[in-house]
């Protein structure tokens, strides 16, 4: 075991016995979080790529597309507080995320005209024209990333993502 630490011999709530103060390195390195973080960080790294010629990362070309969604399905589109949701975003950080995205006109935030309070996040036409131009590129990258690990483990990735997602979230 690759450990750090003094080593003491404490119960944990169950009453096994355990070593306080010694962290095996190999349990750390296992953790699902840092092999996820490990593998989004090379995914990315392709599909950023791919989208570089349209002027997007996979965070923007992502974001763009899902409030394109909410545009069609619920106009004028979705409040901040619907768009962070679905992303599984903080409303803060999506706030930070679409500055560049309002910036370069691909979105608007508008007031809610029936809540004040509330902010209304909708895609530009430009936006719209944006997600097509970005669509072809996105789908090679998709292509690069299926050909590296295999149809059926993408398949079965995007599975047990989807169904970690949907217990993690209640």
């Amino acid at each position: 075991m690759t450990s750090i630490g003094q080593t003491t011999t404490q119960r944990n709530r169950t009453g096994a016995r355990r070593d306080a103060g010694t962290v095996d390195l190999k349990e750390v390195g296992g953790c699902m979080l840092l092999r996820v973080r490990r593998l989004a960080r090379r995914a990315a790294t392709i599909y950023d790529r791919h989208l570089e010629p349209v002027g997007l990362n996979i965070g923007q070309f992502g974001l763009l597309a899902q409030i394109l969604a909410l545009t069609q399905i619920m106009p004028p589109g979705g409040s901040l507080g619907t768009v962070a949701e679905r992303f599984g975003m903080d409303p803060t950080t999506l706030n930070r995320s679409l500055k560049p995205l309002a910036a370069s006109g691909w979105v608007t935030i508008k007031t809610d005209p029936n809540d004040r309070r509330a902010r209304i996040v909708s895609t530009t036409a430009a936006g719209r024209d944006k997600v097509v131009e970005a669509v072809p590129y996105w789908r090679a990258a998709e292509a690069e990333v299926e050909k590296a690990v295999g149809r059926e483990t993408m398949r079965a990735m995007n599975g047990l993502i989807d169904q970690a997602t949907s217990k993690l979230i209640g």
